[in-house]
Formats: structure tokens, C-alpha cells, sequence
């Protein structure tokens, strides 16, 4: 059975930069979607998008005050340099 989804971390190939193409298992929020397990490390901070994701952060939400996780780089999630 193939997975429904396919990685779309580009990735440098001979023909140019190309989507991994590998079946996909995880959904990274910040790219609105699905990578590979491969290129789990390669998330994107879901406040800036910029920069890849350092830590996951458990935040509240006002609403439902259900704790969820939220992916984020050093400088969004607060991390100075020293």
C-alpha cells in the first residue's frame, strides 16, 4: 500500500532542486505539509518559518485550555545568545 502523502523538502538532485518524493509520515504545520521521517529535522519554526524549528514548546490555549506542542527556533521560543 502506498502512503497517501509524498515529502515536499526540496532537496539538490541532478536535475535541479526537486521534492524528496519519499512517502511522508509526519505533518510539519509551519510548510502546511507532509515530510518524510528522513527529514524530520528539517521542521520549520511555526512562528517565523524562517529558520528550522530548535525545540517543541508546550503552549495553553485561551479556548479549550488543552496543552498542545508547538514547534520553534531558538529566538522565537526565547533563547538569547550570550
Amino acid at each position: 500500500m502506498k502512503a497517501p502523502h509524498t515529502c515536499v523538502v526540496k532537496i539538490q538532485s541532478t536535475l535541479g532542486l526537486t521534492c524528496c518524493g519519499q512517502p511522508a509520515t509526519l505533518y510539519d504545520r509551519a510548510r502546511k505539509d507532509w515530510i518524510c521521517t528522513s527529514h524530520h529535522q528539517e521542521r520549520l519554526c511555526e512562528f517565523c518559518q524562517s529558520e528550522r524549528a530548535w525545540a517543541r514548546v508546550q503552549m495553553r490555549a485561551h479556548i479549550s485550555k488543552a496543552p498542545y506542542e508547538v514547534w520553534l527556533c531558538a529566538s522565537c521560543a526565547g533563547i538569547k545568545e550570550g
